[in-house]
């Protein structure tokens, strides 16, 4: 199967200097990377990675259109590298790589739409080796007036990945052959090298040489946040059977039928929350239940909207019937979504705080917000692409600020604040609490094992290397 790039988009006239330009970073990226990582644990040495990133693309000439982007995900980048530098978890560290993934693609193609960044990303990184082989497309053709790089690429770097990929294969199948190289001393973990070069180049070259089907170009070009001349002269049908006096009647009467049986629900769930009674047991179980049914009832109707809003109906005259009935199951919806909050914070109230009961608010939050962004949308007679376009910015935008915030604390402070003596393992189950727990419960014997326990959990993540450490541990002042 031959698979065809759009390079002009990428490289635009393909110039040797380009090129090696891009190679230049991907080789400082790639020493760079075994410089930090090796002998250490993932630490400091991943948010110094990804401040490389952005000094490498910050030295990349930024038109002025582009500069109050390149800046707002720049700001992203630091919160998310230093939240990854303080803490240290998963999280964090999903926050800091998809804020320099977006910053990569945003930077070097900044008229790509941020819907395909998924897809795109997804895309290289499943056929790096297929990108890796084809040499005429990231290696220059030549380099006029220099064969530095052509003899250090010629006499050194290729024979000597093929004389260390062979000596691996050797010495995997045959003790004497190793044990030839075992009684060589070496200073250095060689295998653990060659694990972090090819890991480096391949993250480095998957930052510098995105390559672009076609096909994305094409789907690209059809993103727009508003419709075209045409699409706003020519009112069209969605389907070709169907004629559009039909297709709007339809929509009329499915909203209808919706709002009311919308109507039903929310009479029928705030009794169930407000008026009949659970057991304690129960009740987290119902609560959790209940809003994930409402998140995916908000998803359905923001795609209900977008069904029958994708195209003709923005802009027809006749269907005044059919945009007010969408505001009032936009309204609705909201209703629906307060309801869940004010039971969220009883419930909070009554047993305290958890990360589920925070998460619970968050999604609350940004099914709201995409309400809102859907009447945006419905308002200004915006696209499809328009609304799933600011959802993902906002989705982006809540992942950096969220990864900042150490909701450990917050359940910690919280619930010694309302509900000392409640649930006292899940506070010690939390992971950035240490401290909070040490200032309200040192002086509880029942609590000793558990400081002296997090005490040589403190030690031992102090005596590792500075490229290793994690600020949050190094903050503790736990005696």
């Amino acid at each position: 199967m031959t698979i065809y790039f759009d390079f002009q988009s990428t490289f635009k006239y393909n110039k040797n200097h380009s090129i090696m330009k891009k190679i230049t970073k991907l080789c400082i990226g790639t020493l760079a990377f075994v410089f930090l990582f090796y002998n250490q644990d993932i630490g400091l040495n991943a948010t110094l990675i990804a401040l490389l990133i952005w000094i490498l693309l910050y030295q990349k000439p930024i038109k002025s259109g582009n500069k109050k982007e390149f800046w707002l995900l720049s700001a992203c980048v630091f919160l998310s590298s230093v939240s990854f530098a303080w803490y240290g978890d998963v999280f964090s560290f999903f926050a800091m790589f998809i804020s320099v993934t977006v910053l990569g693609f945003q930077s070097q193609y900044p008229k790509i739409n941020i819907v395909l960044y998924p897809f795109l990303w997804f895309l290289n990184y499943a056929t790096f080796i297929f990108k890796f082989f084809s040499f005429k497309y990231w290696l220059p053709k030549r380099i006029a007036g220099d064969t530095f790089f052509k003899k250090l690429l010629a006499l050194v770097v290729i024979p000597s990945f093929f004389v260390i990929t062979f000596m691996i294969i050797y010495a995997s199948g045959s003790d004497t052959f190793y044990s030839f190289f075992q009684n060589i001393t070496f200073n250095f973990n060689f295998i653990q090298i060659v694990f972090l070069s090819c890991l480096g180049f391949f993250l480095f070259f998957n930052v510098w040489f995105v390559f672009i089907p076609k096909v994305f170009i094409k789907i690209n070009n059809q993103l727009g946040m508003n419709f075209s001349i045409g699409k706003q002269i020519n009112l069209t049908p969605t389907f070709s059977f169907l004629e559009i006096d039909f297709e709007r009647r339809s929509g009329e009467i499915s909203l209808i039928l919706l709002n009311i049986l919308l109507v039903f629900f929310i009479i029928t769930y705030n009794y169930e929350q407000f008026f009949s009674t659970a057991t304690t047991a129960t009740l987290s179980d119902e609560i959790h239940q209940r809003v994930v049914t409402i998140i995916f009832s908000i998803i359905m109707a923001i795609g209900v909207i977008m069904f029958y809003f994708k195209s003709s109906f923005n802009f027809d005259k006749k269907a005044g019937l059919l945009k007010k009935l969408s505001y009032i199951w936009i309204i609705l919806n909201a209703l629906l979504i307060m309801s869940a909050f004010i039971k969220n914070a009883e419930y909070v109230s009554a047993l305290g705080l958890t990360f589920k009961r925070i998460g619970v608010f968050i999604f609350l939050t940004l099914s709201l917000v995409g309400l809102f962004v859907t009447y945006l949308k419905l308002h200004y007679l915006k696209t499809n692409i328009f609304l799933l376009n600011r959802m993902l910015r906002i989705f982006f935008v809540t992942v950096i600020i969220t990864s900042c915030i150490n909701f450990s604390w917050i359940v910690t402070k919280y619930n010694i604040a309302f509900h000392k003596n409640d649930d006292t393992e899940y506070l010690k189950n939390l992971n950035f609490n240490k401290q909070v727990l040490y200032n309200n419960y040192r002086n509880d014997p029942s609590w000793q094992s558990y400081f002296d326990n997090q005490k040589e959990i403190i030690k031992w993540q102090k005596s590792k290397g500075i490229l290793s450490w994690h600020l949050y541990f190094e903050s503790l002042k736990i005696n």
